[in-house]
Formats: C-alpha cells, structure tokens, sequence
C-alpha cells in the first residue's frame, strides 16, 4: 500500500496548486517534489533524495503573487486540455518504460512531475508560472533518468541543483566589473583546454566522490568552442552559461549531462523566446535515448535510439537560429551528439543518416521557402540553412578517419563564434559578384569544413556525399542571391575580443591543405 503514497501526495498537491494562489499553491509545488523524492527512495535507493534539495530551493525562490490572475474562459480550456493530455502522455510512457517490477503509479510520478512543468510552460498564467514550469522540467528531467540510470547522492544533488539554473538565467547577471575579467578567463580556459585536446591520450575519467567526469580530445574540443562562444558572443552578463554546456560533454551520469543541457536552454531562452519550444523537444528527446536505453527492451530500443538521437539534433538546428541558442544550445547539442552516436551501432547509423538527409533538406527548403514571403523582415538567412545542413551530414558520416569529427568541429566554429557583419544591399548582378568575392570563400573556415564535409559523406554513401556537394555547390553561390551574413551575434562592447572570430577564421581556413597532407603522409 505504501508503493502508491507518492502517487496521491502527488495526485493532492496538483489539485492543491490548482485550487490556491500564493503561498499555498508554492507548499503545494513542493510536495509535488516531494512526491517525487518519494518515489525515487521507493524505485531506486534513498541515497537520490538530495536530488529534490533544488526544485525546492527554486521553488521557494520564486515569487507568488497572493491574488488570483484573471483568465478567460478559452485560457482556462486551454490550461485544463494541456495539463490532461501532458499527464496521459506522462502514464503512458511510464507504462511502457516501468522501473523493474514497480506499480505503474509509482514509476509514473517523475514523469508526470515532468507533464505538470510542461503543462506550467506551455500555459502559464504568469512569468512565475512559466519559470516555476522550467524549473519542474529540469528536475524532471533528472529524475526520470536517475530512476533509470542510479547515481550517488552527490551527482544526484547536483543533477537537482540544475533546477536552480533557470532561475539564475532570469536573475542573475554578472556585476559589469567582473565581466571582463571574466571573459579574459574563458579565453585563457579555452585555449588551455584546447591544447589538452592535443596530448590527452584517448578517453580520461576524473573522479570526485561519486561525479565522474570523461575528458576526452573531441570533448576538450567542444569546452573550448563553447568557452570562447561565451566569452564573446553570448548576451552581456550570462557569460558563465557556458559552463552548462561543458558539464553537458563532460557528464558521465545522463542524469546529470541531460539536466544540465535543460538548464542550458532555460537560459538561452531567457532573452529571447524563438524556438524554445523545439529546443524543449530536442532535449526531451535526446534524454529519452538513455532511459530507452536502460528500460527499454532491447528488440525496439536501439532502433528508437537512433532515432531520437537524430530528431533532437535536428529539432535542435530548426530552433537556433538565432542569439544563444544558437551560440550555445547548438554547439553544445551537436557535439554531445556526436560523443554519442559512437555508441551506435550500424544498422542504427543508417537510419541517423536518412534522418540528417532528409533535415538537411527540410533546413534548406525552410530558408527556401521564406524567400516567397512579401514581407523582406521574414527571409531568413540562405547561407544558416546550408551551414545546418553540412553539419547534420557531416555528425551522421562516421568515418573512418575521423573527417565527419573535424569537419562539424569546424562548422560549430563557424556557426557559434565566427560573425560577418550585414554586407550594403547590392544594386546590381555586378556588385552581387563582389558580395560573393568579399563572402568567406573559398579560404576560410566555411569553406575548408564544407570540403571536408563532402568527403566524410562520400566515405558513409554516395547519395549522401552527392547531397553534401550540393549543399556545398548551394553554399558558394548563396551570396548572389542573399546578400546577408549570418544572424548577427549579440551586441557587445568593442575590445580585445573581436580579434578572436578573424584568427580562428585565419586559422581553420588552412584546414583542407592540413588534412590533405595528413592523408598523403599516411599513404
């Protein structure tokens, strides 16, 4: 009897949440944590309760206005279908996903935590709703794969504690005096790690207690892209975001790596809301290839693996295109991806690869297909949909010399960090061409990770390489047609900085005559 306790505390605090206002409804949110605690101690093991220490503390951090807001009778049709169809949605992958020989009810009490902050985000009646529902799908998210993956009570508490980030990133700016120094820090971590990446010798473990972190080459990589990312094109004061994305890489507990991916679109969103509600599937359906992987049966969860695995990156290309997710949610999503699809075996690489095919094509066709808008302030940059799709190819090749690797490095780069100013509007097919001679071809980064990608391609399949060339063909001639950069980077404050994009331009540009040599050394 006591198995089904956590599904009523639960079943009375929404009922409670809903029914009340102020302070009543906040001690009613947290017994939906609670709940949720509960049911882990039951599941799993009692050592995963400090993971309900922050969606606790973030709850209490929220404020709560004492009178009830106003809603019409669409808005409260709309929040009672969203709450029900979130929580059928939450039951029925419990059903199918159950932990071990455990009641449904019990396993079922993380997800629907989960429906509830979804329900909270889709349809909120105010920003505090809206950011109480972020922190519960955070949570959520941790819970859920730490019923399917255990942990210690260390990582558990700091899996948790990721709740308390969309709070920070709706907060928390740092102080103006510390942001330069801050951004001189980033750039010195980075280019430490990035010389790491040079002599760590396959895949390190670093333990703390019960955290395991892996450092490997293509993670140092991926910290140092996301380091310098945030020290020089994130929003002024949200600098320390990158650290999210490097904890996403280094996790070894999908607990703690998925968390802290959520978090990361919590605060990338805060500023500016466009696609936030992709980059939400794209994280549920990445953290959903772990518990597949856990509680799944094995005859239907490789093959719905690979699948997710492949819908999340792309989900994630159609919502950044712009400000941080586009900074960091994306390079972030990509490269963990990446270390990810190693695992995967052959018959599920093909179906990533149809899968980045068929994105790669509705990336293109989507930029496409803006351009039949009347409205000008609606087209959207030609060249962010090329680049979009190289770098789904070129994260589903896989080859055997690692080119798949070093071409999306370079991609990142260029989507991430690299930034070209609005060139003048062209007056006519002549001064298109000079647009085109002025755009970064054929010596610069775009260029050398769009050869590369072409090549990895043709290694995994022809059709695939033949749509890589196309997409490069496309690549070069999108200036005569769109005279734009790519989305311009948030603003900040003239330095030192902006000498980063150009050398790391100058540097990667030398790329293909670098692997060139290499393939000819070996032969």
């Amino acid at each position: 009897m006591i198995v089904y306790l956590p599904a009523a505390l639960f079943a009375v605090s929404v009922l409670a949440a809903y029914g009340s206002v102020g302070r009543r409804r906040q001690a009613a949110t947290i017994g939906a944590v609670l709940a949720a605690e509960w049911s882990l101690a039951l599941l799993v093991d009692s050592s995963l309760t400090p993971w309900a220490i922050g969606p606790i503390v973030a709850t209490l951090l929220i404020p709560r206005h004492g009178a009830r807001a106003r809603s019409s009778f669409e808005g409260l049709t709309r929040r009672v279908i969203t709450i029900v169809g979130a929580l059928l949605v939450a039951v029925f992958l419990a059903s199918r996903l159950p932990v071990g020989e455990n009641p449904v009810l019990l396993s079922a009490v993380p997800w629907v935590l989960g429906a509830l902050g979804a329900a909270w985000f889709i349809s909120p009646i105010d920003q505090p709703e809206r950011l109480q529902g972020q922190v519960l799908m955070v949570a959520a998210t941790a819970a859920i794969l730490l019923a399917a993956v255990p942990a210690g009570p260390l990582t558990a508490g700091l899996a948790g504690g990721m709740a308390l980030v969309p709070i920070a990133g709706e907060h928390w700016r740092l102080p103006g005096r510390l942001r330069p120094g801050l951004s001189a820090l980033l750039l010195l971590l980075a280019a430490t790690v990035a010389l790491l990446a040079a002599v760590v010798p396959g895949n390190v473990a670093l333990v703390l207690f019960d955290i395991v972190l892996n450092v490997s080459s293509v993670t140092l990589l991926g910290a140092a892209i996301l380091l310098i990312a945030g020290a020089t094109a994130t929003p002024i004061g949200i600098e320390w975001a990158a650290g999210l994305g490097v904890l996403t890489l280094a996790a070894a507990v999908p607990g703690l790596r998925w968390a802290a991916l959520a978090g990361l679109i919590a605060v990338a969103t805060t500023l500016d809301r466009r696609g936030e509600r992709p980059a939400w599937l794209a994280v549920g359906a990445l953290a959903m290839t772990s518990v597949l992987a856990s509680l799944a049966t094995p005859s239907w969860s490789a093959r719905v693996q690979a699948v997710a695995l492949a819908a999340g990156l792309v989900l994630m290309l159609f919502a950044a295109r712009a400000a941080t997710l586009r900074v960091l949610a994306l390079p972030t999503t990509a490269l963990a991806v990446l270390l990810v699809l190693g695992s995967v075996n052959a018959a599920g690489l093909v179906r990533v690869q149809w899968i980045a095919a068929l994105g790669a094509v509705l990336l293109v066709a989507r930029a496409a297909l803006t351009w039949l808008i009347p409205d000008i302030s609606g087209r959207e940059v030609l060249r962010d949909g090329f680049i979009g799709g190289l770098l789904l190819l070129a994260i589903s090749a896989r080859d055997a010399l690692g080119l798949g690797v070093l071409a999306a490095v370079l991609l990142l780069i260029d989507a991430a960090i690299i930034r070209i100013d609005d060139l003048p509007s062209p007056s006519s097919r002549w001064s298109r061409l000079v647009v085109l001679a002025r755009s970064n071809w054929p010596g610069s980064i775009t260029f050398a990770a769009a050869t590369i990608t072409v090549i990895a391609a043709l290694q995994a399949g022809l059709p695939l390489g033949l749509l890589a060339a196309l997409l490069l063909a496309a690549l070069q001639l999108a200036p005569l047609v769109d005279h734009r950069g790519v989305a311009s980077a948030p603003e900040r404050p003239r330095s030192a900085l902006r000498w980063v994009g150009p050398a790391l331009s100058i540097g990667c540009g030398i790329a293909p005559a670098l692997v060139l040599r290499m393939l000819q050394l070996t032969r």
